[in-house]
């Protein structure tokens, strides 16, 4: 506005009004603008036919894990590589160090499958294979030990699923160890030697928005195979903790405790009982559209304990590769 000379009497110019009319038509624009800022925005970072949903993540890696208490798709074949290595840091007698005589480099795979047979029913196999090489420092003497495993079949069954409403997912299994392997002087009777075994547990899965938590409480119990030894009998308790950051990346960690009797030799226990807690930081990287994921698992001692001697993991380090088929 400008003022003119008369007191008290305020018109407009000629030129203010013009200015009034440039100023409405800018405010104008800038409503009809900012919504369309907004929209493109939203366009770029949500586009059409984006899942918006909270990411989930895919839940355990390590080889001695199992699904725990969630469920798999009727139909669909899921084929995973474990592979494992790691390198002991010493021969240790009960929860001490006893000395460093024995070194050993362990190459472990696991070869799996698990198929959907129906709804809350599934089954799957874990194959073992492994390289080791066993360094007598003393000596410098190596010895490579070297094949496959005995191979177990495990039925899964989902009795309760957080997916229908339930306060969490609860399924058991029952498995029955195969003998899948020939033994010999180059091959490690702990890890296959011809017998026959069964398995079971029971798993639980909690899920949390984009966080998972899994625990499993597992037992085994093995005849007498090939050399006249028998495995021993053995208890697993796992725990996992997931936390997907976005669709195609996780986060978590994992912890793997083990305990194992005494193994026996033509029926003489051998005292070699043991337990072992391993833990550690995980991640996992997925891609949903293609049904594949790789995670990677890295684990140290906790608490160890053997009634024998025996070397000793200094660290774990696994990888897992999972790939997802549609079979129907």
């Amino acid at each position: 506005m400008v003022r003119t000379a008369v007191a008290g009497d305020y018109r407009p110019s000629p030129e203010s009004g013009h200015n009034d009319l440039l100023k409405e038509s800018s405010v104008k624009r800038a409503k009809r603008l900012v919504p369309m800022c907004l929209l493109m925005f939203c366009s770029v970072a949500n586009p059409a036919g984006a899942d918006v949903s909270v990411p989930k993540p895919v839940g355990p890696t390590a080889a001695v894990f199992g699904p725990a208490g969630s469920d798999f798709p009727v139909g669909k074949l899921a084929a995973v590589l474990n592979y494992q290595y790691a390198e002991s840091d010493g021969v240790r007698h009960r929860a001490s160090e006893a000395n460093e005589k024995v070194k050993l480099t362990k190459n472990l795979g696991t070869v799996k499958f698990r198929y959907g047979i129906m709804p809350d029913l599934d089954i799957r196999t874990a194959t073992p294979l492994y390289y080791i090489e066993k360094d007598y420092k003393t000596t410098g003497k190596t010895d490579e030990l070297h094949w496959i495993g005995d191979t177990t079949l495990t039925l899964h069954k989902v009795l309760l699923n957080q997916s229908r409403n339930d306060a969490l997912s609860v399924a058991v299994d029952v498995g029955l160890v195969v003998p899948t392997t020939d033994a010999s002087s180059k091959s490690l009777d702990s890890i296959g030697n011809n017998a026959w075994g069964a398995t079971a547990g029971v798993g639980v899965t909690y899920a949390l928005g984009s966080h998972r938590l899994d625990q499993e409480l597992a037992i085994a119990t093995f005849t007498e195979g090939s050399h006249d030894y028998r495995k021993p009998l053995r208890f697993r308790s796992n725990t996992s903790w997931s936390h997907a950051v976005n669709n195609y990346f996780d986060i978590g960690a994992e912890s793997l405790f083990e305990w194992n009797g005494e193994s026996e030799k033509s029926g003489v226990k051998q005292k070699d009982s043991k337990n072992e807690w391993y833990a550690g930081p995980k991640m996992a990287f997925k891609y949903k559209p293609a049904g594949i994921n790789v995670g990677m698992l890295a684990t140290f001692p906790f608490a160890r304990w053997y009634e024998g001697t025996a070397p000793s993991d200094g660290f774990r380090f696994e990888l897992r590769l999972t790939k997802v088929f549609d079979l129907l």
